[in-house]
């Protein structure tokens, strides 16, 4: 037999007892007459409505507080696309350059370095990307290449960055957790 707990209205706990065995067999008083026979479907946490059980409602989640979900997850997913690599023809054909922070950080270096004055003759500087057969390499580039290479990195950045303002700002303006629902990176 299936016994539920149900202290001030709210199922807390439920026992299954053989037939033969009772609440009040196998339990203190006090917490015997705490417990009642319940149906198969009835779980922890349902409340008394009459003399049926129902799921407790679902709360209310005010619609500043879903705006403010779907920005944490917008710029969660800003911040994804970032590090997930750009699009440079720097080289003249189209490669990928990877754009993690420390992939930052390395073309930050390399583009401040072709930048110094009395560069010598021939400078290049060798940088990971991938072509357009999927193939990574250590592929030296010169001054110029590497300059357009972290630019277009920066470029990238902005339209993310850009993106996400614009997208937040829907946000913002929605009036609806359906309208809020529908925007997506």
């Amino acid at each position: 037999m299936r016994y539920g707990r149900v202290p001030e209205n709210v199922v807390v706990e439920i026992v299954d007892l053989p037939a033969d065995i009772t609440p009040s067999d196998a339990f203190h008083e006090d917490i015997a007459k705490t417990f009642e026979p319940i149906s198969d479907d009835v779980q922890e946490g349902w409340v008394r409505n009459g003399a049926a059980f129902k799921a407790p409602p679902l709360p209310v989640i005010a619609l500043d507080d879903i705006k403010a979900g779907r920005i944490a997850a917008l710029t969660a997913a800003c911040a994804a696309a970032i590090i997930g690599g750009y699009k440079s023809s720097a080289l003249g054909s189209e490669h990928t350059y990877p754009s993690g922070i420390t992939d930052q950080i390395n073309m930050m270096g390399s583009v401040t370095a072709s930048l110094l004055p009395d560069l010598a003759a021939g400078w290049s500087t060798p940088f990971w990307c991938e072509d357009e057969a999927g193939e990574w390499a250590f592929r030296p580039h010169d001054a110029s290449q590497i300059q357009q290479a972290g630019s277009d990195g920066k470029a990238w950045i902005v339209a993310c960055q850009n993106k996400l303002a614009s997208l937040s700002a829907q946000v913002m303006a929605s009036i609806s957790t359906e309208d809020v629902s529908k925007i997506a990176w």
